[in-house]
């Protein structure tokens, strides 16, 4: 068996070094880690709020072709409208407001967010909330 030859000239890392990337690295990265996941809510929140527009659109097509809102989301979605993935519907129900006009009252909800959003059309127009 051969002995190692390790030569006193030889430079490394210490462990103190060691140690001192380490944690500047974990600060960094517990910097970086909620930036990341709030990116993804709002992205989340961007998809639900397109959606909800979108089906705001396909409602004005749908009562111009039926001269009513669907009844309920599921008459929606067999009509041809479709959400992106992982969204939903929660809430949907037509009413009446002041004039006799009828409105669709509707909450729309990312799987993987905690935000719903509302929206109360035609009466508040394209106006989305938060709930």
């Amino acid at each position: 068996m051969k002995a190692l030859n390790i030569e006193k000239n030889e430079k490394g890392f210490t462990l103190i070094e060691l140690m001192v990337v380490l944690t500047v690295i974990s600060t960094l990265s517990s910097i970086a880690v909620p930036n990341f996941l709030s990116y993804k809510v709002k992205a989340r929140d961007a998809v639900v709020k397109a959606d909800l527009k979108n089906s705001m659109r396909f409602l004005d097509l749908y009562f111009i072709e039926n001269d009513t809102y669907p009844a309920t989301s599921d008459d929606l979605l067999a009509a041809g409208f479709r959400l992106s993935k992982d969204v939903s519907f929660t809430r949907y129900s037509i009413g009446t407001f002041g004039d006799g006009q009828q409105t669709v009252h509707m909450h729309i909800q990312h799987s993987l967010s905690s935000h719903a959003w509302h929206a109360d059309y035609p009466k508040e127009g394209y106006e989305i909330e938060i709930r």
